[in-house]
C-alpha cells in the first residue's frame, strides 16, 4: 500500500511540472490564449497538489492527531 502514496505524490508532482512548463511556455508567447494557457495551468497545479495532499494524509495512520504531543496539548486546552 505504501508503494501507492508514493505514485501518488509523484503523479502529483509530474502535474505541478507539468503547470509550470506550460506557464513557462505562455509566457514566452504572444498568443489569444494566454489566459487560457494560465487557468489550464493554474487548475493543473491545483490538481497536482491536492493529490500531493491526499497521498500526504493518507500515509498518516487513522488517529495521528491523538497520537501527537502537539495535539494533546491541544485538545487539553
Amino acid at each position: 500500500m505504501y508503494v501507492f502514496y508514493q505514485i501518488g505524490i509523484s503523479i502529483g508532482m509530474i502535474l505541478v511540472a507539468l503547470a509550470i512548463h506550460i506557464l513557462r511556455q505562455s509566457i514566452n508567447e504572444s498568443s489569444q490564449f494566454t489566459m487560457v494557457n494560465y487557468i489550464f495551468a493554474l487548475s493543473i497545479a491545483i490538481g497536482g497538489i491536492f493529490i500531493i495532499v491526499a497521498s500526504l494524509a493518507a500515509i498518516q495512520p487513522q488517529n495521528w492527531y491523538t497520537s501527537s504531543s502537539l495535539w494533546k496539548i491541544l485538545i487539553a486546552n
